[in-house]
């Protein structure tokens, strides 16, 4: 729930948070750009908490590609993302260009450097806010809205065929949201690592585990554990420090389409008073032939 953790000067979670963040690290970091074959698409929903009156629902669309000359020894990515997060009378919203460029090491490692550049929207609708104290005839009115820019983010990208590893930091310049109390968009902080082993010709298996980090508060630590299947169909099994589990699942549905499902278990104080959560990523690529330059990673492409 974004918004009601940037109403405070708490270092708690902010910038919204996904299940299934091996099918789609570019929202964590820039320089994940133009690592696809080819043009990719993803959009997905989030909804948390079903059943909570004013749950937090996230949607975000991102496209990412290569640019300018071609060549396996170094490459630009260029790609945007559109995020949209609604918890009650909260609502946040960002638009973001990324940029990255990939430069070939030793020992079929790339690294790449990234960098993001955008702007974000914080509103308030206090007259949709009910308080313990609050008597029935009294209503509070108003809305507050703080237009933020520019939001920086930066980001590394070191990754070859069978693994990689990421750092990144998502509003770098920490800008302080007005009619907020006391309220800044806290740095967050993200490592993330993963890998795929090929048990046979026709089943992988992709571990990766992803840390967050956010002004004072307690690191969050996500695990997964993923079974391809002809890297066509994968399932597993993820885990959120503090929170609970998560069923996964992906699959190629045609050439150029995949989609991917996440299905929460709450196990914190929350599943008292709520439901589970379920995200859904739907990923487009626009290959027409197999792309010679392209550098892939099974353990997320």
């Amino acid at each position: 729930m974004v918004l009601l953790a940037a109403t405070t000067s708490a270092g708690a979670q902010q910038l919204p948070h996904f299940t299934f963040f091996t099918y789609n690290y570019m929202l964590y970091n820039p320089a994940v750009v133009g690592t696809a074959p080819c043009l990719d698409l993803k959009l997905g929903v989030r909804r948390q908490w079903r059943g909570m009156e004013g749950a937090p629902t996230t949607s975000f669309v991102n496209m990412h590609g290569k640019v300018g000359k071609k060549s396996k020894m170094k490459f630009h990515g260029l790609g945007a993302v559109v995020e949209n997060d609604v918890a009650g009378p909260f609502d946040y919203t960002s638009v973001n260009v990324n940029y990255a460029y990939h430069l070939k090491l030793a020992s079929k490692y790339y690294l790449a450097a990234g960098l993001s550049l955008g702007f974000a929207q914080y509103s308030a609708d206090f007259s949709e806010m009910k308080f313990e104290q609050q008597l029935a005839e009294t209503a509070i009115a108003g809305v507050v809205n703080d237009f933020i820019f520019p939001m920086f983010n930066m980001g590394l990208w070191l990754y070859r065929a069978d693994r990689f590893f990421g750092l990144s930091i998502r509003s770098v310049n920490a800008k302080k949201i007005d009619g907020f109390a006391d309220s800044r968009v806290q740095r967050h902080y993200t490592f993330a690592n993963g890998y795929a082993r090929r048990l046979t010709g026709e089943l992988t298996f992709k571990p990766a585990f992803l840390i967050n980090y956010v002004g004072n508060s307690r690191a969050s630590i996500d695990v997964q554990a993923l079974l391809s299947y002809k890297d066509k169909f994968d399932v597993g099994l993820g885990a959120r420090s503090g929170h609970g589990f998560s069923a996964l699942v992906k699959f190629a549905a045609i050439q150029y389409l995949s989609v991917g499902y996440a299905y929460d278990v709450t196990l914190n104080k929350i599943r008292y008073v709520a439901g589970s959560a379920h995200e859904i990523v739907i990923g487009l690529r626009a290959c027409k032939e197999a792309n010679k330059l392209h550098v892939p990673c099974s353990a997320y492409d």
